[in-house]
């Protein structure tokens, strides 16, 4: 038997449902640095990179999501605050899920369209609550941290992680047919 412990969880907090339309109805969280950048009811850490999802990335992501192909989730650091009833330092940070809610506010602010010219004004309020606004956006919600060393690790195994597709890849797509040996009826 080893005597190995296991850290505990980096990614600890409680899964909230929340819907999309949260991200701009709930109560907005504030920065408290000028290097904080607000987005939506959120804030952005300072050494968090800017928005870099092509217009083309940002479509395809909200057309998933009429497509029922989901959100994926966010994370954020909980809300915590002082004794005047300000935010605390680093309160309601999003460490992961920049890059999708960026694609939803230019959506809801008209900037961008969905197939092939739909904006977000376009759709009756029927459509948006039903097919938008109301659609769940599972967030992670760290209990509030005020470690910023951790949240930067977090972020770093959260986003450095994984390997880009490459066009290699994106060309078997198509090449590959199904060999499906189902005959026809």
């Amino acid at each position: 038997m080893s005597n190995l412990l296991l850290p505990p969880p980096l990614l600890s907090g409680t899964e909230r449902s929340y819907t999309i339309s949260n991200l701009w109805e709930g109560t907005r969280a504030k920065g408290n640095t000028p290097l904080e950048r607000q987005l939506l009811n959120l804030v952005l850490p300072p050494w968090q990179r800017p928005a870099v999802w092509s217009e083309a990335q940002q479509v395809r992501f909200l057309e998933g999501i009429f497509l029922g192909l989901g959100t994926g989730y966010y994370v954020i650091n909980g809300r915590d605050w002082n004794d005047e009833g300000n935010d605390s330092p680093m309160s309601g940070w999003l460490i992961d899920g920049q890059q999708r809610i960026t694609a939803i506010a230019r959506f809801v602010n008209d900037e961008i369209c969905v197939f092939g010219g739909i904006r977000y004004s376009d759709l009756s309020i029927g459509e948006k609550r039903r097919r938008f606004d109301n659609m769940t956006f599972p967030c992670i919600e760290l209990e509030y941290q005020d470690d910023e060393n951790l949240l930067k690790e977090l972020y770093r195994r959260l986003n450095f992680g994984g390997t880009p597709h490459t066009q290699a890849d994106l060309e078997l797509l198509g090449t590959c047919t199904s060999t499906s040996t189902a005959t026809p009826t």
